[in-house]
């Protein structure tokens, strides 16, 4: 979290132009866009990334904004912030539907744009749902220009979620995904496995002890004291506020360090809880923080978002998840994922987190079990590898 997108601009000295599209629907599509531009200027790459919103090129043709006066980017943050994760699912299906009947004048407004801006080097999407879309503009406007999709989920959600046929490449972080995408029919040596999801470099900067320490001070934590993060997404979800409460009642207390993220709601909510806390309980709002603190952490709460576990693998650290109604789709196959590589616990509903919590605080075997399984995962080094994959897409790769 934190950082800013500032587009390359198309003359900018050595550098080759690659167009990446992202979306503000939840925060993860932003976060991968932040972590590759970030990457690109820690590398001194031969390119640079001009970032452009989708959703703000179609909003014209965006049915729901027209009938109701909300875009569906907006939609499904309400959703998210408001806890109505059922209703993703429909929602989803009904956007996909939208897509398909306007399809032809999706791909002709796009087209039209891309003919408008200076040629690039390669277009790379790290969003879902209009990645055919955007094949189909790319071969009208710009053929020859290579378009590389970058999930940013662990796995697809098919149907026309993430893979569709006929794209040129694809990159994808679970050997699971990689499945998908063949039997979806796209050729392997259009499909690239990497090491994981994509994470920020600031992840990649060592915290030893000292740096530990210091911030566990920070939170008034003695190096005994048993610390849990909550972190619902770049957008913050309401059970944060009773989840924090429960916590604190319980025998033994752990510190409890509450990420809000953008959501100036939550983060007022808690004030109250936080004062009455005893320094307990710290806040967080939108933070360029999460990784050292996560890094100063014993366990993190989280919904089964790929960003969250990823953050948290990278510090190993284990992780209670919720899986229910309110998962969201996509997210779905994560939570097989933690249980199936025993790096963390999965409960079903918010409400059975905070016995999770204490029985891990009880057995610090099992967290040990649990972070021996989560150094076990492969080393996370995908911001670097797409970053190459798409210099060699644009015919430019890194520089180390």
């Amino acid at each position: 979290m934190g950082g800013s997108l500032v587009p390359v601009k198309p003359s900018a000295i050595l550098r080759r132009v690659v167009l990446l599209f992202t979306i503000d629907a939840g925060g993860g599509h932003r976060a991968a866009a932040r972590a590759l531009v970030a990457a690109a200027e820690e590398r001194k790459a031969a390119l640079g990334f001009r970032v452009e919103n989708f959703q703000e090129l179609l909003l014209p043709l965006d049915l729901l904004k027209r009938a109701t006066g909300v875009s569906l980017e907006s939609a499904y943050n309400l959703i998210l912030r408001h806890h109505a994760s059922a209703l993703m699912v429909p929602l989803l299906r009904l956007m996909q539907g939208a897509i398909r009947l306007r399809r032809g004048a999706l791909v002709r407004t796009l087209a039209a744009w891309l003919r408008q801006q200076p040629r690039p080097e390669a277009i790379v999407s790290v969003f879902p749902n209009f990645n055919g879309v955007l094949r189909d503009a790319i071969a009208e406007a710009l053929p020859g220009v290579p378009l590389v999709v970058v999930l940013t989920d662990l796995a697809d959600f098919p149907p026309r979620f993430w893979i569709e046929p006929g794209l040129g490449r694809v990159v994808v972080g679970t050997p699971e995904a990689r499945a998908q995408a063949l039997a979806i029919g796209i050729p392997d040596e259009c499909v690239s496995l990497v090491s994981g999801m994509i994470l920020h470099p600031r992840y990649y900067q060592a915290l030893g002890s000292e740096q530990r320490e210091r911030v566990r001070g920070e939170l008034g934590a003695r190096p005994s004291d048993f610390t849990v993060t909550l972190l619902f997404g770049g957008k913050g979800s309401p059970e944060i506020a009773p989840l924090a409460e429960r916590l604190l009642r319980q025998d033994a207390a752990p510190r409890v360090v509450a990420i809000c993220g953008d959501n100036p709601p939550l983060f007022e909510k808690l004030a109250p809880l936080e004062a009455a806390s005893g320094g307990r309980l710290k806040r967080f709002g939108f933070t360029d923080r999460v990784s050292e603190l996560l890094a100063a952490s014993d366990l993190l709460v989280t919904k089964p978002g790929p960003a969250s576990l990823s953050e948290a693998f990278q510090h190993r650290l284990p992780v209670v998840v919720s899986r229910d109604i309110h998962t969201i789709p996509q997210e779905r196959f994560n939570t097989e994922f933690v249980e199936r590589r025993g790096v963390g616990l999965v409960v079903h509903g918010w409400r059975e987190i905070p016995a999770a919590v204490a029985s891990l605080a009880r057995d610090p075997a099992r967290r040990e079990a649990m972070r021996r399984a989560v150094a076990a995962l492969p080393a996370n080094r995908a911001v670097y590898e797409v970053l190459e994959l798409i210099g060699r897409e644009a015919g430019h790769p890194s520089q180390s």
